[in-house]
């Protein structure tokens, strides 16, 4: 008693405070601890239930391709084309030679082939569909499928500018379109599988323009229909439904007729990543300066209309859009949306991701330099069937 007598007396006002607001932050932390022990304990198992629990390796590199395929995930390397489970089981491995692998994709189908190369597989969900290897004297320029299965091949052949080749699901050529006065740098099969567009790319009044030109399998001589698409650049093609073309400056969506029903013009922002494998929406991210890492993550509808922006913070890696859902990977983010951008989640980046898929069910393959890890951004699994519905 003696000696907690001299305590007292041996202390300062200020050291007695200090000691009693010590108490009370102790009696408050162990009484919150006790009040929200069962929330805090969700959000913990919120946080590791939103991740699977067993990665699975890969053996792709920095510049491989990934795409989310329905519930499935197709990697593309130099050496292989391999289509896994969400789980990691391995569903098809392809062994390919490609020195610029290239992809194209429209609903439950995807095209991989060799810029410059001669070899070409069409992929079916978790199969090998169809493949094509051209002679030593041609070399693929590119080739697209549509939603439907069709396929277009752009070659370069001696004696011609370029080569268009048309192929039915069955993977039978039904046109050809030999081109000795024009470049062509893409081509697509109509929405309705009943003509094949062609970009070609020339001048205008000494400024560069890019043309559309519409051929029926009818016609198949000459072009039904000559349309321009101004000074765009086009950076990727889509068939389903409608045709989308995502350019430098703005987007264009088509009908099977070659008629642009609608457009969204970028108003000279820039725009450093696009996606046009969502339902019936093309995701853009876009910056106001050339050279800047913020920007804004758009989602825009088959009306040209925006949806939503988002601004986001940080450099961009990578953008992927499938089903309903948008999801973005920036340096410091993982960041998921619906294509609404009304809800988002933005998740750190905390375990080295480089690059991402997204599946139809709205999870996420997030992958690393050697494993894949699947991530739901809800914390549970996905069923996007009442979200159609809904919408």
């Amino acid at each position: 008693m003696r000696k907690l007598e001299t305590l007292k007396t041996s202390l300062t006002r200020r050291q007695r405070v200090l000691i009693l607001v010590l108490a009370a932050v102790v009696l408050f932390g162990l009484l919150a601890a006790t009040v929200f022990r069962d929330n805090t304990a969700s959000v913990f198992r919120r946080i590791s239930s939103a991740y699977s629990q067993e990665d699975f390796a890969h053996n792709a590199q920095a510049n491989s391709l990934f795409l989310g395929m329905d519930d499935n995930l197709l990697i593309c390397t130099q050496s292989q084309i391999q289509v896994f489970s969400p789980s990691g089981t391995l569903q098809m491995k392809e062994s390919v030679s490609m020195t610029s692998p290239a992809l194209n994709a429209a609903g439950d189908y995807a095209v991989v082939y060799d810029v410059g190369g001669q070899q070409l597989k069409v992929v079916a969900k978790d199969h090998l569909e169809n493949e094509l290897t051209l002679p030593s004297e041609e070399s693929l320029l590119c080739a697209t499928v549509n939603d439907k299965g069709w396929v277009a091949v752009t070659s370069k052949v001696s004696g011609y500018k370029a080569v268009v080749t048309v192929y039915n699901p069955d993977f039978e050529a039904v046109l050809t379109i030999r081109l000795s006065s024009r470049y062509i740098s893409d081509a697509v099969v109509t929405p309705d599988c009943r003509g094949v567009y062609l970009v070609s790319p020339g001048q205008a009044e000494g400024t560069f323009e890019n043309t559309l030109l519409y051929y029926t399998f009818s016609s198949r001589e000459e072009p039904t229909r000559e349309v321009s698409l101004g000074s765009n650049v086009v950076l990727s093609i889509l068939s389903s439904g409608k045709c989308w073309i995502l350019g430098d400056e703005s987007l264009l969506i088509l009908d099977s007729s070659a008629v642009i029903t609608a457009s969204y013009d970028y108003g000279g922002e820039y725009l450093k990543m696009g996606s046009l494998q969502g339902d019936d929406f093309a995701a853009l991210f876009l910056s106001r300066s050339a050279s800047g890492s913020a920007g804004t993550l758009v989602t825009v509808d088959d009306n040209g209309k925006e949806y939503d922006r988002l601004e986001v913070e940080g450099q961009a890696m990578a953008l992927a859009a499938r089903g309903h859902d948008v999801a973005l990977l920036t340096t410091g983010d993982i960041i998921t949306a619906g294509r609404k951008l009304d809800k988002y989640i933005a998740e750190p980046n905390q375990k080295g991701i480089r690059n991402l898929a997204l599946y139809q069910d709205g999870s996420v393959a997030l992958v690393s330099s050697a494993s894949v890890t699947l991530y739901y951004p809800s914390g549970d699994k996905i069923d996007n069937t009442t979200e159609e519905e809904a919408q």
